[in-house]
């Protein structure tokens, strides 16, 4: 069993924090530990098993963990699987100010799971299984929280910090609710598929497929490619370009980039189906419609 301490991921010791995203594959095994620090572990794709506290949880996409500092564990992907974990690492006391706000809000973001000086008396449940709109929601603030750490702008310590108290409070509010909840059907799918188009928006440089898409809203193909033309007025393949062309036309007019440069940005490994594309949804192709540009 390894013992892992601040210093071996938190280089930084005025900011105490490190994220990862890590991928482990048929039958790989992350191998047991334990930390001086709190961990958040999300699930974000595949399936495996976690063993945490004595116990051991299948898990799969949406489940999402919070290790206790000193607490043994380790995960594990099946057999045929790739297990994506989202990894946030922090010390106890990043947001030592903040808890003391919150400690009757939720047992799940109770700060007994953070601070070990805090003597409040709740039980927590340290697992929740999200539903499709909050794994959607979780996902794009982890991939900003991802970014704003691996490129490290001005200011990225605070928004650091805000978005790890968002997803705390985000966690309070789906731990609050009732999961048997009665919900409308037809609002429920409509917000689904409005987080949908949210995550293309986030994520069109990345190679989007229909079957993500749909795994992610929790329908069949044919129900997910009826409603969502049912709600957008497109399919989501003309969604998911014509997304892509309005960030290929904002490319074209601010940089000197060359087409197939602007292409690649924007999600598109072939040329001609960028400039078929382009054209089909502009009228001109993109070299065409940067003269334009570059003319006026």
């Amino acid at each position: 069993m390894v013992h892992y301490s601040v210093e071996n991921f938190m280089t930084n010791q005025q900011f105490p924090f490190y994220i990862s995203i890590d991928e482990y594959r048929n039958g790989e095994i992350s191998g047991e530990h334990d930390h001086d620090f709190s961990e958040i572990i999300y699930v974000g794709g595949g399936k495996g098993t976690h063993q945490y506290d004595k116990t051991t949880r299948k898990i799969r996409k949406g489940d999402l963990f919070i290790i206790q500092p000193g607490m043994v564990h380790g995960y594990s992907a099946d057999r045929g699987s790739c297990l994506r974990l989202y990894r946030i690492m922090f010390d106890q006391h990043l947001l030592s100010g903040e808890w003391s706000t919150l400690n009757h809000a939720s047992s799940y973001i109770d700060p007994i799971f953070i601070d070990p000086a805090y003597s409040g008396n709740k039980q927590f449940s340290s697992h929740i299984s999200l539903t499709n709109k909050e794994q959607i929601e979780l996902t794009l603030l982890l991939d900003r929280m991802n970014g704003e750490f691996q490129q490290k702008p001005w200011g990225y310590h605070c928004m650091i910090r805000m978005q790890l108290m968002e997803i705390f409070l985000y966690l309070g509010r789906w731990s609050m609710e009732t999961r048997e909840e009665t919900v409308n059907p037809a609002t429920a799918k409509i917000e689904m598929l409005n987080n949908v188009c949210s995550f293309i928006k986030q994520h069109y440089m990345e190679p989007i497929t229909l079957e993500q898409v749909c795994g992610m809203s929790g329908m069949s193909q044919s129900a997910f490619t009826m409603n969502f033309k049912k709600v957008t007025g497109t399919s989501f393949i003309d969604y998911r370009n014509k997304v892509r062309i309005q960030a290929a036309k904002e490319l074209l007019e601010s940089t000197a980039y060359t087409i197939i440069i602007v292409a690649q940005r924007v999600g598109f490994e072939d040329l001609s189906n960028f400039d078929r594309t382009f054209k089909r949804i502009e009228g001109v192709s993109p070299l065409s419609y940067r003269k334009t540009i570059s003319d006026k």
